[in-house]
């Protein structure tokens, strides 16, 4: 499984740039802000050009992991190219910097103290490494089991016959 909470892939169609625009337009709204249901929604929100995509899925709860979907298109013959980066919203990526930045200062400081007998052994050390391991298990639940998900979504739309 991969560390970071960023995915890149490509996917071929046969459709032209028009029809998957098309396509995407029948699955994505605008952005809201605030959103209190999802009843009538669409599958995705955001934007759509004729260049790529930048969109969401849409959910009944929160995650800020929840996976950024950019998308450019690129015409290839017999068909278009459409290249795919997933990744958490800026913010999620800078928290959570300074959140292992802090978190390993921590674990390194407390190995030090303890190979160098200035502090003893105890469970109290222990919080820096639950610390790193909860951070770690925030991106693998919160960002790659939504980042599956909407590429199956993303894939069953731009697969679609219209």
């Amino acid at each position: 499984m991969k560390f970071l909470p960023y995915d890149l892939y490509k996917m071929q169609t046969s459709f032209t740039i028009e029809e998957i625009v098309a396509l995407l337009q029948s699955e994505v709204e605008p952005r809201k802000r605030l959103r209190f249901s999802c009843e009538g929604c669409k599958t995705f929100e955001g934007e759509i050009s004729w260049e790529g995509f930048r969109i969401l899925r849409i959910i009944n709860y929160r995650n800020s992991f929840l996976p950024v979907i950019r998308g450019k298109f690129r015409q290839e013959y017999p068909g278009v190219t459409v290249e795919i980066q997933m990744r958490p919203h800026v913010f999620v990526i800078i928290f959570m910097c300074v959140w292992f930045l802090g978190v390993i200062l921590g674990m390194a400081a407390a190995v030090m103290g303890v190979i160098s007998r200035q502090i003893e052994l105890s469970l109290f050390l222990l919080i820096p490494f639950g610390m790193f391991l909860f951070g770690l298990l925030m991106v693998y639940g919160g960002f790659w089991t939504e980042a599956r998900k909407s590429k199956a979504l993303l894939e069953d739309v731009l697969r679609r016959r219209s």
